[in-house]
């Protein structure tokens, strides 16, 4: 299992106390897990937009004062990027709705 911290800043949660739920690891060692793979272990309902703390520069995260960047995540076959050998997710809540796909118009 991999570990995702996320908070919802329009929940009132900030970077600095996260919440936190666990997602299958990647099928391929060293791979973060992929948007889908996130979206199906995300513990709360409805429907949402992920981003993910990266570094401004890939593998600028190891060294000291490395600046970092928030990264949208649109394709669920993506991994997802790191931070620091961490997931980080800034999650707009976008409905509330479990499946918002069915146009029963």
């Amino acid at each position: 299992m991999t570990t995702i911290r996320y908070f919802i800043p329009e929940d009132g949660d900030d970077e600095m106390h996260p919440n936190v739920f666990l997602a299958p690891k990647a099928r391929q060692p060293g791979v973060p897990p992929t948007l889908l793979a996130i979206k199906d272990a995300f513990p709360l309902p409805g429907h949402y937009h992920f981003r993910f703390k990266s570094p401004l520069f890939p593998g600028a995260d190891r060294e000291k004062g490395a600046m970092a960047v928030w990264m949208d995540v649109t394709q669920d076959q993506q991994p997802v990027p790191t931070w620091k050998n961490s997931i980080v997710a800034k999650v707009t809540r976008l409905s509330m709705e479990e499946d918002d796909d069915d146009d029963d118009d």
